[in-house]
C-alpha cells in the first residue's frame, strides 16, 4: 500500500535536481531547444511555474511513499477550475528506478484520481515527449487516451 504525502522543501531541493536536467534533456531531444541554452531555459520555465515551491498556488507537489513511509516517486499536477469542467495537468510522475515496474502505478493513479476528485477536477491532462515509450505506455496502461499528436520538422 501506498500513499501520497505533501512534498517538504527537502524533498523539493531533490526534485529539481532530478527534473529539471531531464527536463532541459528532453527539450533537448525533441528539438525544441539548444544543448546550449537547455539547462537556462529548464531553470527559468521551473521558477515560473514554482515561484514559491512546493506552496505555490494551485500547484501540487506529492512524495510517494510505501508502506514503510520509504519515498518511492513523485507527483507534480496543476489545478485549473475555471470553466464547466475543473481538470488537472499532471506535470511529472515519475518513480525513483529502483522503484520502477514493482507494481505501485496503479495504486498511485487510484490515488492520484481520488485525490483531485475531492477538489473537483472531473478530467486529467498530460503531455508526453515521443521519445518516452515506457511513460506513453504507462499512461496508456493506466486508462489515458491519447487525444493529439504534435509533428516538428526542421528545415
Amino acid at each position: 500500500m501506498i500513499r501520497f504525502a505533501p512534498m517538504s522543501d527537502e524533498d523539493f531541493a531533490a526534485f529539481l535536481r532530478k527534473s529539471i536536467p531531464e527536463y532541459a534533456y528532453d527539450q533537448t531531444r525533441a528539438g525544441n531547444w539548444t544543448a546550449h541554452e537547455a539547462m537556462a531555459k529548464a531553470r527559468t520555465e521551473f521558477q515560473q511555474m514554482l515561484p514559491n515551491g512546493p506552496q505555490t498556488p494551485n500547484q501540487h507537489l506529492r512524495i510517494m511513499l510505501d508502506d514503510k513511509d520509504r519515498k518511492i516517486g513523485m507527483v507534480w499536477y496543476f489545478v485549473d477550475k475555471r470553466g464547466e469542467r475543473p481538470k488537472a495537468f499532471l506535470i511529472d510522475f515519475f518513480f525513483f528506478s529502483e522503484d520502477r515496474h514493482k507494481g505501485y502505478e496503479k495504486e498511485a493513479f487510484q490515488i492520484l484520481e481520488a485525490e483531485l476528485r475531492e477538489q473537483g477536477v472531473r478530467r486529467i491532462e498530460l503531455q508526453v515527449f515521443s521519445h518516452k515509450f515506457d511513460e506513453v505506455n504507462l499512461y496508456q496502461n493506466n486508462g489515458f487516451t491519447q487525444t493529439s499528436i504534435f509533428f516538428a520538422k526542421d528545415l
